[in-house]
Parts: C-alpha cells; sequence; structure tokens
C-alpha cells in the first residue's frame, strides 16, 4: 500500500520512526503536528514532496531551501526525490599546478532565478583537501564578484590550513610546491578582482 494511502495513526508510526538530523526536526515537528490536527491542507502540502517520511521531510527542506535562490517549481527525479536546481551564468575557474595533470582546485559560481549567487569549490594540496559543489545549500550573495571573492578565500583558507597540519608531514615539501603554485594563481585572480592589482588591457 502506497503511503499516502496509509491510516492517520499509521502514517503517524511511520513518522516517529524516523531519525531526523537537527535541521530536519522542526519540519518533522510541524508534519507530525498536521496529522494528529488532521490538517488536510497542510497533510496534502507535504505529502506531495514524496512517498515516505524521509522523503516528504528531506524534499521539503531542500525546496524552501532553494526559495532562497528564487527556485519554486518542483521537479522530481523517477525515484522522487526533488532535482537539483538549475542554477544559470555558471562560470568554472581551473587552478592547474602543473601543466598535463588535472585540475583539482577549482570553483564555480552560478546564478539563481532570483539573481542570488552562490558557490562550490574544490581544493586539494596533494596530501589535504575538501570539497563541495555548487547547490541550494550553498553561502548566498547578491552579486557575482562577492561570490567569486568568497570562493576564493575559502581556496586560500584551505591550503594555509593545510599548511599548519601538514607541516611535520614526510611529503611535506611536495605538497608546499602543489599548494605554492595553485595559491599564486588564487592571489592573482583575487588581486585583479579585488583591484589590488593593475589589470594590464589589450591594445586592439
Amino acid at each position: 500500500m502506497a503511503y499516502r494511502d496509509l491510516q492517520i495513526s499509521e502514517k503517524i508510526e511511520r513518522v516517529r520512526q524516523y531519525r531526523p538530523y537537527r535541521e530536519e526536526r522542526s519540519y518533522m515537528a510541524t508534519y507530525l503536528k498536521a496529522l494528529r490536527q488532521d490538517n488536510q491542507q497542510l497533510i496534502n502540502e507535504y505529502e506531495s514532496f514524496g512517498d515516505s517520511p524521509r522523503q516528504i521531510i528531506m524534499n521539503r527542506r531542500e525546496y524552501d531551501r532553494g526559495k532562497l535562490f528564487g527556485f519554486t517549481e518542483k521537479h522530481f527525479s523517477p525515484y522522487g526525490w526533488l532535482q537539483n536546481s538549475t542554477f544559470t551564468e555558471r562560470e568554472e575557474i581551473k587552478f592547474i599546478h602543473k601543466p598535463g595533470w588535472a585540475a583539482t582546485n577549482r570553483l564555480t559560481i552560478g546564478r539563481g532565478e532570483n539573481s542570488k549567487w552562490t558557490y562550490g569549490v574544490s581544493y586539494s594540496t596533494g596530501g589535504w583537501g575538501h570539497a563541495h559543489g555548487l547547490s541550494v545549500w550553498g553561502k548566498i550573495f547578491d552579486n557575482r564578484k562577492e561570490c567569486k571573492k568568497a570562493a576564493l578565500q575559502e581556496i586560500l583558507a584551505g591550503h594555509r590550513e593545510a599548511a599548519e597540519k601538514l607541516k611535520n608531514d614526510t611529503c611535506g615539501n611536495f605538497n608546499a610546491q602543489y599548494s605554492k603554485e595553485v595559491v599564486r594563481q588564487v592571489k592573482s585572480l583575487l588581486d585583479e578582482l579585488t583591484g589590488k592589482k593593475a589589470v594590464q588591457l589589450a591594445l586592439f
């Protein structure tokens, strides 16, 4: 039997069995309250997001987050999960530490439907790193410049943190050289973006 066709008492029991993350607890509480009060309007609204408590709560939370970027439509995958929202005016910048090598340091920025911006970054020192993709869970910015600046600063901060952690690492020299070239490129772009370095214009 489909979840939507269960009795109210059965749905309540299913929801109570779900173990939400801290950020999901308010959604779970709202849905449970709607079930206990037989608030059919709110029940229908929540159950339009999935066919299980986990799917309903996770999809609803992601939908609300997407609205901060102006995404208000609901599209679902064949498995019932809310599809990733599409950011426009995307720009990807890669920082290659050595010709011919893959870019493990990069940033991607994108604009939401309401002209809010966010970014995803990936950075690596050769022995340590971090990554998060472009999504509605990213930080929110009012314009492209501030968004790109924050992404560049995050990559720099990551390399500084790695330098501290890898001071006593046996591969420290290699990691230091790896980071040095990436940091040089990132700082150059950041200085150009913030006006700290004069930009040479081509004559035409």
